[in-house]
């Protein structure tokens, strides 16, 4: 990381420094790959994408219990999981117990 800055968090203004690299770190050494054990236990938020729509302002504060939005999705259109923005499956809403789940179709690969 030659040239990168990194942020001093000492009291007083922010101000940037130069980051050395570590002096035992050959150049160009291998990094951790994403499927390492050392990954496997974080845990990450996936959030699930069913439709969407777009509303004129007064059309949004008109709405009111019992009202009905039409999403831009089809009864049988596949959600879409996601990480962050990143669409990292896509799978069919199923009822699991009293929640909702997705049985995945398809998934991203690594």
């Amino acid at each position: 990381m030659r040239n990168s800055q990194a942020l001093d968090t000492s009291q007083g203004d922010h101000k940037t420094a130069p980051l050395e690299p570590a002096a035992n770190a050959p150049s160009g050494s291998p990094l951790v790959s994403l499927d390492s054990p050392l990954f496997k236990e974080v845990s990450v938020e996936l959030s699930a994408k069913l439709g969407q729509v777009t509303l004129p302002v007064a059309e949004l504060l008109s709405l009111k219990g019992g009202s009905v939005v039409t999403l831009g999705a089809k009864l049988n259109d596949l959600v879409e999981l996601r990480l962050g923005q990143s669409i990292v499956a896509r799978g069919e809403i199923v009822a699991v117990g009293e929640y909702f789940g997705v049985r995945i179709v398809d998934v991203a690969k690594l």
